[in-house]
């Protein structure tokens, strides 16, 4: 057998299956992000139905035990008037920002998990309605992408968030920065209710996070608003 002959087929073989793995490794790592992504998209229309019919629900329970008395129904409205925040709505909630088609139930926590979701609230931060700053972080081009178009957000577009509370909180964006992950003065928090949308920038890359800054709007701006 000639062995010198052999030895360069068995190095040709060699490379030849190793670039096949590297070609197939490397479609793997192409394809992964569309498939969770649709995965994903798939579960999370089933999660928004669970949620409206959850609401509804409590919205017809609600109606139902505000039958009575004209002076349980006035005091009942007064209360409503003096409370920004429902005491009893709690996570999650929804997100909606109608200028980039983004519609999300957003979970409590910022951990890999949590994320894998879908958006986290962070939880050393204050929940939505409330006075100071509500954070929010989602994934830009993985498991769903829920932020992926985030840097398309303009000021003065609008974001929703929706309790199970029946409360729905608007908030109009202020502002959008690109800082390193290691910049924690964005969280500080505010004297008013504020919201925080974070995530990574540019695509595909984790070297800054793309923050997004919004202020609630309170009864008299949504008036002049609707008169504009």
């Amino acid at each position: 057998m000639d062995t010198k002959k052999s030895f360069p087929d068995k190095k040709r073989k060699i490379i030849r299956y190793l670039g096949i793995a590297l070609i197939i490794i490397g479609l793997a790592i192409i394809i992964y992000p569309f498939y969770t992504n649709l995965i994903l998209a798939r579960r999370e229309v089933n999660i928004l139905t669970s949620w409206n019919v959850e609401l509804a629900s409590l919205q017809d329970t609600s109606d139902n035990k505000e039958i009575g008395s004209t002076d349980n129904k006035e005091d009942s409205r007064l209360e409503k008037d003096t409370k920004l925040v429902d005491p009893e709505k709690k996570l999650p909630f929804k997100i909606s920002i109608p200028e980039i088609d983004l519609e999300w139930i957003v979970n409590e926590g910022t951990d890999y998990r949590t994320l894998r979701e879908g958006p986290g609230f962070y939880i050393n931060s204050t929940l939505p309605g409330e006075v100071g700053k509500c954070v929010v972080a989602g994934h830009r081009t993985t498991y769903g992408a829920p932020f992926n178009r985030l840097d398309e957000l303009e000021e003065g577009d609008k974001i929703f968030l929706e309790t199970l509370g029946n409360e729905e909180f608007t908030y109009i964006v202020t502002d959008k920065k690109a800082v390193v992950p290691q910049d924690m003065s964005v969280l500080e928090n505010t004297n008013y209710p504020s919201l925080l949308l974070s995530t990574c920038t540019p695509k595909y890359f984790s070297t800054r996070r793309l923050i997004i800054f919004a202020k609630i709007l309170g009864e008299k701006d949504i008036r002049n608003d609707m008169e504009q």
